[in-house]
């Protein structure tokens, strides 16, 4: 049995091995499978507005804005800045989730996380949370 993908209407067995399983069942057990092959899924899934990468982008212009309360910032620190040495640290204890933890979220429900919080470099978050 063959299968057409939805978006490059090439044919391909209608196996797991070409298409993403749906996680719902027919009446035989046997496993219903996503239009597209796996290729253009994940292709059209990367390219999402709301999707992984996206935010991750966002996230990062974010993070070139900001200045930790020690003075690292991309304006000072130029040629050594990193965005990675950049962290979220929550000022109230109302963490609804890791901001990492979000890249699949909506970007306005980041964006509320982010809002509870203070963009500081890893070196300061330790300072706080850190142990001797």
């Amino acid at each position: 049995m063959v299968k057409e993908c939805k978006f490059c209407k090439k044919i391909f067995p209608n196996t797991k091995k070409y298409f993403n399983g749906t996680g719902k069942f027919d009446k035989n057990n046997n496993e219903y499978l996503c239009k597209p092959c796996k290729k253009c899924h994940w292709e059209h899934k990367k390219n999402l507005p709301s999707g992984r990468n996206t935010n991750r982008k966002k996230l990062n212009a974010w993070k070139l804005k900001a200045k930790c309360q020690c003075g690292y910032s991309k304006a000072r620190d130029k040629n050594n800045f990193s965005t990675r040495s950049l962290t979220f640290h929550h000022k109230k204890n109302n963490k609804v989730a890791n901001i990492s933890d979000m890249m699949n979220f909506s970007w306005d429900n980041i964006l509320k996380e982010i809002k509870k919080c203070d963009v500081i470099c890893f070196n300061c978050h330790m300072s706080i949370h850190g142990r001797d």
